[in-house]
């Protein structure tokens, strides 16, 4: 099988275009959610009348979501077609119930005789440092494999969680599935870079001409983390109900009375190991495809879909109108789907002739409050050292 690599790599190699050699910088930091916009969140801390309370709810899907994303990258290329690059990435998906934020802000009382489904309420964070390497096969295809280092995970998964109370309030129970591995936390504020686990990935890339324009296709992160043996792993099926605290002399209540409860609900969630841990890294799917426009007010436009199957019920759809001034392109868009709620994306790029710079944005309704759900920034910076002749 080695052999076969081999041979592959040197006859592949000899088909390479030569490519310009450079160093570029990439930056991304984003907050994004579909439950508080501008106006929702500038009210919502601190103490919460009634009003803000009743803002907060009928703001409310039935599913709400929300999104963290940090990453820092530099790469540089040579003119070959191998490249290297050191990463930092951080991120975090959340998703839950309009029940649960009812329950938290109103408590049980109004839902007296109701059976309250918290579903969904999940959540992923991680936080990895890379060392990647790649390769440009020829004009179309590129590939590289990169090496993790894991440093922080957490992950819940709520299978079943249901809460009742009875309508004469006697008693409230709930039954509740659910599944969670953390990594190990020992230090955490001071040791943000902690070796907690390794792994690999390859990211894919294709890239051919279409007609009047190009057609881009992507596969990122394909690959897993094995997190140490001090990761905890919990799993539990349970139900619990209770009924209240009978006192037969109130003059000999003590905490010991109320101990027994509080031990019963703690041993639930105290069965847990620790021990290492295979997650699988939330796989990316892009396509783009740039067309020409004949029109005189664009100069082009793009359609692309971005897809991360362990998160998205639907792909993130975007439709971007691009025009060129000289060395400054401008593009402006519309996206939906994803982790986000619908909205305004643009991207601002200068083309010099050693030096290309770009800055974008996912969260462009900075200007309309009541449809600012987030917020994002990303920025690149490219210098070229030498182009092929």
């Amino acid at each position: 099988m080695r052999i076969v690599l081999a041979i592959v790599f040197l006859l592949t190699s000899f088909l390479v275009k030569a490519q310009e050699s450079s160093l570029e910088i990439n930056s991304n930091l984003g907050f994004m959610n579909t439950h508080f916009n501008e106006p929702l969140m500038s009210e919502s801390y601190g103490f919460l009348d009634d009003k803000e309370k009743d803002n907060i709810i009928s703001a409310l899907d039935s599913e709400n979501l929300f999104q963290t994303e940090i990453d820092n990258e530099i790469k540089y290329s040579h003119k070959k077609g191998w490249s290297i690059a050191f990463g930092n990435h951080l991120a975090a998906y959340g998703a839950y119930s309009d029940d649960i934020v009812k329950l938290t802000l109103l408590g049980n009382s109004p839902f007296r005789g109701e059976q309250l489904d918290l579903e969904p309420l999940d959540f992923t964070a991680y936080h990895y440092s890379k060392f990647e390497v790649g390769y440009q096969w020829n004009s179309k295809f590129n590939t590289s494999i990169s090496l993790l280092a894991g440093h922080q995970f957490a992950e819940l998964n709520l299978n079943k969680v249901t809460f009742y109370t009875d309508e004469l309030s006697d008693f409230f129970e709930y039954d509740m599935a659910f599944e969670a591995h953390f990594s190990d936390t020992t230090d955490l504020m001071n040791n943000l870079f902690a070796l907690n686990g390794k792994g690999a990935a390859l990211n894919i890339h294709y890239s051919d001409s279409i007609r009047n324009g190009r057609i881009d296709i992507g596969l990122q992160d394909l690959g897993m983390i094995r997190w140490n043996e001090k990761t905890t792993n919990i799993l539990i099926d349970s139900e619990w109900r209770f009924e209240g605290v009978n006192i037969d002399d109130f003059i000999e209540f003590n905490d010991s009375i109320l101990e027994n409860y509080f031990d019963s609900i703690q041993d639930v969630f105290q069965k847990y190991n620790e021990e290492s841990y295979n997650w699988r890294l939330p796989i990316t799917l892009n396509l783009n495809i740039f067309q020409w426009s004949q029109s005189d007010f664009i100069d082009a436009y793009s359609f692309s879909v971005v897809h991360k199957p362990r998160f998205y019920t639907i792909p993130r759809f975007a439709l971007d109108l691009h025009k060129s001034f000289k060395k400054h392109g401008f593009s402006l868009g519309y996206h939906l789907g994803g982790y986000e709620k619908a909205g305004f994306q643009f991207a601002y790029n200068f083309s010099g002739k050693k030096t290309q710079f770009k800055l974008f944005s996912k969260q462009a309704n900075a200007l309309i409050p009541s449809q600012n759900y987030g917020v994002h920034l990303g920025f690149g910076i490219k210098r070229v050292f030498s182009t092929s002749k």
